[in-house]
């Protein structure tokens, strides 16, 4: 696997919006008087590139997301967690252009977690320690052992470990250097699936949320990437030319996950609501028991018995 940076793949779209010479009109719902994402028209130019049109695609959706569930607040310290994957470069590169037209200071840090179970982690994070100096970023690199086990013995990593503990790297960071959001690159498919994988095997539709608060308001995950569907990210880095890295985990194709990826696939055939479906019902979910779940509600605060659960005698 090679990894190289140029210029062209870390800062594309910021050149493509240059050479537009500031072509930009404000409508009368924009964010600002200057400048608002979702309302911002650029005036048609034979010098506009896929990237820049895909971009601004993008932007008015990320936008969306961001005024619906408020999820900037001026002054606020943002760190992006970035795998080096499609998802998360795109949220990065996002992140720093709907800087330049919001409204409201706030700043954004980037980090990545390296993984010991990651025979290219090296060039990974090299090539990533190279775009963020680029972009001009502050930036965390932090190594984590995921296959040592609670015990302190060697293991073979899970799924539930790895995601563990990247995680609660993740959440110290934010919380020990002060950060007031955490940013994350999920997107539209990946609360779908979550939402199937849920009800599939756990009976409810508990889902991933744009944000959610934790440690007491330490700080909020975000996912400003919650409403763009995956098609269209892969579609921008190919744009882009994001030298993004793949997961190299062997259970990786064998998950739930990618079962529940392959099933919305094909069912997606039938109905082209099905994510926005499988979102609207989650949300009514989230209204009727808030983002606590549910058999913790049952256990802490004598919420209705869990059906599935039969008393004993039966």
């Amino acid at each position: 696997m090679s990894f190289t940076v140029s210029l062209r793949a870390i800062v594309p779209y910021i050149t493509a919006m240059s050479e537009c010479n500031g072509h930009i009109e404000p409508d009368d719902n924009g964010i600002s008087d200057s400048a608002g994402i979702d309302s911002l028209r650029l005036k048609k130019s034979s010098r506009w590139s896929p990237l820049s049109r895909h971009g601004r695609n993008l932007l008015k959706k990320m936008n969306k997301t961001v005024r619906s569930h408020n999820l900037f607040d001026d002054g606020d310290r943002i760190c992006v967690a970035v795998s080096g994957g499609k998802d998360s470069l795109t949220l990065l590169h996002l992140m720093l252009e709907y800087r330049r037209f919001y409204p409201i200071d706030f700043t954004v840090d980037a980090v990545h977690v390296v993984s010991d179970f990651n025979p290219h982690a090296a060039e990974i994070r090299e090539y990533l320690e190279s775009m963020f100096r680029s972009l001009g970023i502050g930036y965390a690199l932090i190594d984590v052992e995921v296959t040592v086990g609670k015990d302190g013995k060697r293991c073979d990593p899970s799924c539930f470990w790895c995601s563990w503990k990247r995680r609660e790297v993740l959440f110290r960071h934010t919380a020990d250097n002060g950060f007031s959001k955490l940013a994350l690159g999920h997107h539209f498919d990946d609360v779908a699936e979550t939402t199937l994988l849920n009800l599939i095997y756990h009976g409810s539709l508990e889902t991933i949320l744009p944000t959610r608060q934790f440690f007491e308001g330490a700080f909020d995950l975000i996912r400003p990437l919650f409403h763009i569907r995956e098609r269209e990210m892969v579609r921008y880095a190919a744009l882009a030319g994001f030298e993004s890295t793949r997961c190299v985990c062997p259970f990786n194709d064998l998950g739930k996950r990618q079962v529940m990826k392959r099933f919305l696939r094909d069912l997606s055939k039938e109905s082209k609501l099905l994510h926005s479906n499988l979102w609207g019902a989650a949300w009514k979910w989230h209204e009727a028991f808030g983002d606590e779940p549910l058999h913790t509600q049952r256990a802490n605060r004598g919420g209705p018995p869990d059906p599935r659960k039969k008393k004993r005698g039966q």
